[in-house]
């Protein structure tokens, strides 16, 4: 699990001048996005973030931070906004925010069932990457809790391929994003696969995943910001804004 201890000064300081000075020495091809560069020239909560998640392993963030920094920029992170998305999955409530855990934490909501292998993987990412980023602007890098809804789902709608990158995308573009990843209402003939999803899931998302069930969700997950299909009291139907 992420330390929750903080970085001190000194080691904030030591990924900073690594990133920078390589920056000077080896400028890529692509120059990386003014504003991630400010990000760490004038802020130490991204860099305190990383180090923290990679329990202060200094190379690694500094490896892992230049990788973020070089994807952002040809992800083009900055250049999505609500107009250019595939507005079709943008608006059929495939993946979306609403609510959040227990621990106050946004929910995160990928509705498996409105999920086929013949949709564009690239687009649905990109409207994946398009809620991560509006919430961790609105709450300054806080954690967000991935629900996986799998009601109504069955083996159609399973694509292990769009999985593997959504894990992909928390593992090692934000990987100190996620609060919990809940699996809810895995139907029985999705089992097997599942045991196939959990295998290339890294220990620290082992660790946070959980299947859930109508019957147990509340631990999780309380009534009020429930969904009644997950079932709690809330009533709430889908619709962008």
């Amino acid at each position: 699990m992420p330390s929750d201890q903080d970085p001190t000064a000194e080691q904030i300081s030591q990924v900073k001048t690594a990133v920078l000075q390589k920056l000077e020495k080896e400028p890529p091809a692509d120059p990386f996005h003014p504003n991630d560069l400010k990000r760490i020239t004038d802020s130490d909560l991204w860099i305190t973030k990383l180090l923290q998640v990679y329990d202060f392993d200094m190379e690694k963030t500094i490896t892992r931070l230049w990788d973020n920094l070089a994807w952002r920029k040809s992800f083009g992170v900055y250049d999505i906004t609500e107009e250019n998305l595939n507005q079709e999955y943008l608006r059929d409530g495939s993946i979306y925010v609403h609510n959040k855990d227990k621990d106050g934490k946004p929910l995160l909501i990928i509705s498996i069932c409105k999920h086929s292998k013949s949709r564009n993987q690239e687009d649905l990412l990109k409207i994946l990457v398009f809620w991560i980023e509006r919430l961790q602007l609105k709450s300054n890098l806080d954690k967000i809790t991935l629900f996986m809804d799998m009601t109504d789902s069955g083996l159609s709608n399973l694509d292990l391929d769009f999985i593997r990158a959504i894990v992909g995308v928390f593992e090692t573009k934000y990987p100190y994003v996620p609060n919990y990843i809940l699996v809810h209402e895995l139907p029985f003939l999705l089992n097997a696969a599942f045991k196939i999803v959990k295998t290339f899931l890294p220990p620290e998302a082992l660790e946070i995943l959980k299947v859930t069930t109508k019957k147990d969700i509340d631990q999780y997950v309380d009534k009020d910001n429930c969904l009644t299909k997950w079932g709690g009291n809330d009533e709430y139907v889908f619709q962008f804004a």
